[in-house]
């Protein structure tokens, strides 16, 4: 079944699809990014030596994902650049296939 309603002199034309068939699209695509992001920037796994060879701002990304897979999408500088010396002086005492989430905090 297919409407159509007038909106500012502009035709709308509704489909047929229902709501739930819009949320499941919906869910799927959020799904989808969500995704294509985390595969963008490894974070705690990422091991000691490929941390080590970064620059400084993939390393921040990487911390950044760190707090994004804890629960924290907006951390502060301060705990960004903290976390960061943390994780290079963590690295400079542990194996280089050591991970990132073998730091505790």
């Amino acid at each position: 079944m297919e409407t159509t309603h007038g909106f500012n002199a502009i035709a709308v034309r509704q489909s047929g699809v229902s709501a739930a068939k819009r949320a499941g699209l919906l869910a799927l695509a959020v799904m989808f990014v969500a995704g294509l992001t985390s595969c963008g920037t490894p974070g705690a796994n990422t091991n000691c030596k490929d941390f080590n060879a970064m620059k400084s701002g993939d390393q921040t990304n990487v911390i950044k994902k760190i707090y994004a897979d804890k629960g924290e999408t907006n951390p502060s500088a301060l705990k960004v650049t903290a976390y960061k010396l943390s994780a290079k002086a963590y690295c400079q005492v542990k194996p280089s296939d050591a991970k990132l989430s073998g730091m505790s905090g």
